[in-house]
Parts: structure tokens; sequence; C-alpha cells
């Protein structure tokens, strides 16, 4: 059985028709890439799954118990790091959840994990575009999910810090045994992270393809067998008409 099993059968905004007939599922411990034209409805997808939007037919089960509205078991992190300015990174790590015994400890652990270790205090209008990110990270694995949903997390940087938060993701994958999908419109960055590339067509259907990529991890960029599956899902989005 998968781990998230999901099938839309219509998504609506007033008349106009997002997603439709559209099944697919994601198994406990893969880093799936979900990759589209722009409008394909790849985010409003993650926004359902994740249960900030409830108004669609069909349902999302996880581990065979369907989703109803939000889950502690499934976290998120959005382009922006969303980030509460006047809570320094501590209190952002932990906003909405009760103290509990320990607490710091695990933000101090999960700072740590993301390379913000001595930020703790910190408030967001200190931190680079970068550092607020892996705060955001940090947030959302903060509660442990057994699902993350990514949201072109990386989009908003420059392309060195988007490098390193790749890395900085693929090793954060390992450590927490965490399952992921993860929507993004750059072809090497689905090449680099995926064990599998999930293509959504321009038009409101089922999935276009399911490209497994596999390959061990870390994956190095100039890796031929990277580049060639980089190549692979080109040529699947080309034919597709979504480039």
């Amino acid at each position: 059985m998968a781990l998230l099993d999901i099938h839309i059968h219509a998504k609506r905004y007033g008349t106009r028709t997002v997603l439709r007939q559209l099944a697919l599922h994601v198994n406990a411990g893969e880093l799936v890439c979900l990759v589209g034209a722009s409008g394909c409805g790849k985010s409003t997808l993650l926004r359902l799954i994740a249960g900030l939007d409830t108004d669609y037919d069909g349902h999302i089960s996880l581990s065979g118990r369907t989703l109803h509205g939000l889950s502690s078991d499934i976290g998120f992190v959005f382009q922006e790091p969303r980030l509460m300015p006047w809570l320094d990174v501590s209190d952002n790590i932990a906003f909405g959840a009760p103290n509990s015994p320990g607490q710091q400890e695990r933000i101090a652990r999960l700072l740590n994990e993301v390379g913000l270790a001595g930020h703790a205090h910190a408030l967001p209008k200190q931190l680079s575009g970068g550092q607020a990110q892996r705060v955001a990270i940090a947030r959302a694995l903060f509660r442990q999910p057994r699902v993350l949903l990514l949201d072109e997390p990386f989009s908003a940087v420059d392309a060195f810090t988007r490098m390193r938060l790749q890395d900085l993701l693929t090793e954060l994958v390992q450590e927490h045994a965490i399952t992921v999908l993860m929507v993004t419109h750059d072809l090497d960055e689905a090449a680099l992270l995926s064990d599998r590339v999930l293509v959504l067509d321009h038009v409101p259907g089922p999935l276009l393809a399911s490209l497994p990529v596999p390959l061990g991890h870390p994956r190095q960029r100039d890796d031929d067998a990277v580049l060639q599956a980089r190549t692979d899902l080109l040529h699947c989005l080309q034919a597709a008409h979504a480039l």
C-alpha cells in the first residue's frame, strides 16, 4: 500500500476546472518531484493534500486513512518562508505547538541540522533569504510529519544558495526518514533530487508520465546518469508541449 494515495475527480475554481481525473501515489521514503507547465494545478494539488483547501471531488488517504482538513502528519514549506516578523527563530519554529518538555533541545537540534546553530534568538529581518527558508524547513519538521510537501521552496534564492538548500534537503530526507512531494519548475533540480518525477499535463487530466530516477543519494550534479535523467524529463515535457 502506498503511503499517500490521491484521487482527485475534479477541482474547480468557479467554472474553471483545474484538476480532473488525477490519480497518483507516493510511497514511504520516496522523494517525488511534481513538474508541469505553469497553471497546470501543481500548487493546487499540494494545498488539497495539506488540507488547506477541502473543496474538491475525490479523496486523499495516508496509510489507508482518509484525510479531512489539516493534519500534523503533513508538513508544508511554501515558496516564501512566511515567518512571523515579531517572533525570533526559535518561536517561529515552534509556532502553534504547545510548550512541551525538551522543546528547546529539539529546536536546537533542528537548527543544527539546517545549519543555523546559534540563530535561535535572531529575528527574521536579520536573516538572509536562504537562512529564512532553512527556518521554514525546520518549522515544518518540528511536528515530525510523515509527509513533507514543498512548493518550489528554493525558487526565490540565488543559484548558489539553491544548490546548498538542495543538498540540505537530501540530507534531511535521509536523517528524518521522511516522505517528500515537491513542486519544481527546475528540471536539473528534479533530476538531482527525485526518486520519481510526476509530470502533469497542461490540460486537466490524468498524469502525463511517471518517470523513475533509479539513482542513489547523494548525487553529483555533473554525473552522466543525472544529466541523462534531466534529458529524459526534458523530452517528456517537450512531447507534452509543456515547454
